[in-house]
C-alpha cells in the first residue's frame, strides 16, 4: 500500500483520515461483520518508551470502558506483520465536535444533553479508577444519531498518582485545571469536571474560555489567565444565567469549590435542561455492582434519594434536532490536536456567590418546583432524523485557500463566494498539518492575505475560516502547507 497503510487481517484499507504525533489514523472495512471501524496505527520511528506504553494503555483503558453508550469502543488491538501496534475502533465520521463547534452555532439544548451524556462517560470513568486528563472538544467524536463518543484515552491515569504521570506527557491547556498547569496535580475526577466544563463552554462560544481573539493566545499566554482570570460570560443571549453560574462553578480556580464529582454536574447540568423545560436527559452510569444504571434528574417526579442512583432499563436520548450529516470522504480527528503542552489561585469570590445561586436553583427544581408547572417531556427513545436546516442568506461559503513562497516567507491568500462588508478572517498558523485545528487563532481584518515568516526549508500550515460580527462564521477551509525556499 503505498499510502504506509498496513495489512489488518479481515479488514480492507479504504482511505487515511488522520495524523498525528504518534499514531495515523485509517478508515478500513471490516470484512466479518461487515462495516466501516478506525485503526488508529503507532507510529515506527521518532517516539519515546513513555508514548509506546501510552499507546498499550489507551488500548486497556478504553477496552475497560467499551461497554458506556458515550465511550468509543476499542474491538481489538493487535500487531502488524512487522510489528507495528494498532488499535480497531469504532468509526465515527466527522466533524468532531471541535469542528463542529467551529463552523455552527450550537444550540444550548444540545449542549447540555451532550454535557449529561460526556458526565455519564467520565463518572462511569473515575469509578473505575480512571481520569482522562484531556477532556476538550477534539476528543468528543460524534456519531451519525448525534451521540457524543469520548476518545483519546492516551494520558489517562490510575487517580492521578505521581507514578502514573511520565515527564514528557503533555497537557491541552486552554481546557486545562490550573491546579494540573501549574504541577499542583496530575490530576483527579475535580480536574476532569473543570475541563469537561472547559469543552462546553467552548462548544457554546466557539473557542475555549480563556482565549482572546486576535490576541496572544500561546500556551504561556493563557496559563496565567487560567490561573487568575475569572471565568468570561458566554456573551451568548439564549444561554440562561443558570448554566453560565454553573460553568463558572465548573472552572473554580479551587478544585475544592468545584462539583466534586461528574455525576454532581451532570445533576446540575440536568437541573438547568429542566429549568428551561428541555426533554430530559438521563445519566447512564454503572451502580456499585457493575450493573446499568439509569439517574434521570434526582427527585424529579419521584420520591429518589438524592445521593443515589435507580436501576432501569438503559434508555437511549434521541437528538431531536439531529441533522443528516454526510458520512463520505472524511478528516476524522487527529491524534495530535492539542494546544502547546505545559512546561512542567485564588478563588475568584464572583465564582462562589454564583455557585450558592445556581445551587439554590438546582435544589428548587430537584424537588419538584412549582406543583403547577408541567414537568419537561421525557425523550422518546425512537430516533428521529430531520433534514439539516437551511442555509442562513449571509452564510459565507467555505474559503479556497492558496499559498506563494518568496525567500523566508509563505503569503496565503483566500477566496469566497458571498463575501459582505465587515466580513474578517479567523487564521489558525502552525508547523505542521496535524497541529494546525488547535493552533491560536490570528484575525486578519483588512484582506484576505496573511505572511508568515519562517526560516528557509520549514513547514508552515494554514487554515481559515470567515466570520462575521453576527456571530456566523463559515466552515474552515482545508489545510494548506507550504516549504519555504
Amino acid at each position: 500500500m503505498s499510502t504506509g497503510a498496513p495489512e489488518i487481517p479481515g479488514a480492507e484499507f479504504v482511505r487515511p483520515l488522520g495524523s498525528g504525533g504518534y499514531a495515523d489514523v485509517y478508515l478500513y472495512e471490516q470484512q466479518s461483520p461487515r462495516m466501516n471501524v478506525a485503526v488508529k496505527v503507532l507510529k515506527r520511528q521518532g517516539l519515546t518508551t513513555a508514548i509506546r506504553r501510552q499507546f498499550v494503555d489507551e488500548a486497556n483503558t478504553m477496552a475497560q470502558l467499551a461497554d458506556h453508550p458515550f465511550i468509543v469502543q476499542v474491538f481489538r488491538s493487535d500487531q502488524t506483520a512487522d510489528g507495528g501496534a494498532y488499535l480497531v475502533m469504532k468509526y465515527y465520521p466527522p466533524p468532531n465536535l471541535a469542528q463542529r463547534a467551529r463552523a455552527e452555532r450550537i444550540s444550548v439544548e444540545e449542549v447540555l444533553r451532550t454535557g449529561i451524556q460526556l458526565a455519564s462517560a467520565v463518572e462511569t470513568a473515575h469509578r473505575a479508577g480512571i481520569v482522562h486528563r484531556d477532556i476538550k472538544p477534539a476528543n468528543v467524536l460524534m456519531s451519525q444519531y448525534g451521540q457524543p463518543g469520548l476518545t483519546d484515552f492516551g494520558i489517562a491515569g490510575r487517580g492521578g498518582h505521581a507514578e502514573d504521570v511520565d515527564e514528557d506527557v503533555g497537557v491541552s491547556v486552554p481546557w486545562s485545571a490550573p491546579e494540573v498547569l501549574y504541577g499542583q496535580s496530575n490530576g483527579d475526577a475535580r480536574s476532569d469536571v473543570y475541563s469537561l466544563a472547559a469543552t462546553l463552554w467552548h462548544v457554546l462560544v466557539g473557542r475555549s474560555p480563556f482565549e482572546q481573539p486576535g490576541g496572544d493566545n500561546s500556551a504561556y499566554a493563557l496559563m496565567p489567565r487560567i490561573r487568575a482570570t475569572p471565568v468570561p460570560a458566554t456573551g451568548r443571549a439564549d444561554v440562561p444565567v443558570s448554566l453560565e453560574r454553573l460553568l463558572a462553578h465548573a472552572m473554580a480556580k479551587n478544585p475544592d469549590a468545584r462539583p466534586q464529582t461528574a455525576l454532581d454536574l451532570a445533576r446540575a447540568l440536568q437541573a438547568v435542561e429542566q429549568e428551561q423545560r428541555f426533554a430530559r436527559t438521563s445519566v447512564v452510569v454503572l451502580d456499585e455492582g457493575g450493573n446499568a444504571a439509569v439517574s434521570a434528574l434526582p427527585g424529579a417526579g419521584g420520591s429518589e434519594d438524592h445521593d443515589r442512583t435507580s436501576v432501569r432499563a438503559v434508555a437511549v436520548t434521541p437528538r431531536p434536532e439531529a441533522e443528516t450529516r454526510d458520512a463520505g470522504p472524511t478528516d476524522a480527528r487527529r491524534d495530535d490536536e492539542d494546544a502547546p503542552a505545559t512546561i512542567g489561585g485564588g478563588v475568584v469570590l464572583a465564582v462562589v456567590a454564583g455557585l450558592v445561586a445556581v445551587t439554590a436553583g438546582v435544589l428548587v427544581w430537584a424537588l419538584g418546583g412549582d406543583d403547577d408547572t408541567p414537568e419537561a417531556p421525557v425523550a422518546n427513545p425512537t430516533v428521529t432524523r430531520t433534514a439539516p436546516p437551511s442555509r442562513a442568506v449571509d452564510y459565507p461559503e467555505q474559503p479556497a485557500i492558496d499559498a506563494r513562497t518568496s525567500e523566508g516567507a509563505v503569503t496565503f491568500s483566500w477566496n469566497y463566494v458571498g463575501a459582505a462588508d465587515g466580513d474578517f478572517f479567523q487564521l489558525r498558523v502552525a508547523g505542521d498539518e496535524a497541529s494546525v485545528e488547535e493552533a491560536p487563532v490570528v484575525t486578519v481584518t483588512d484582506e484576505r492575505r496573511y505572511t508568515a515568516a519562517v526560516d528557509p526549508g520549514e513547514t508552515v500550515c494554514a487554515q481559515v475560516a470567515v466570520s462575521r460580527d453576527s456571530g456566523i462564521t463559515s466552515p474552515p477551509s482545508s489545510v494548506r502547507c507550504e516549504v519555504a525556499p
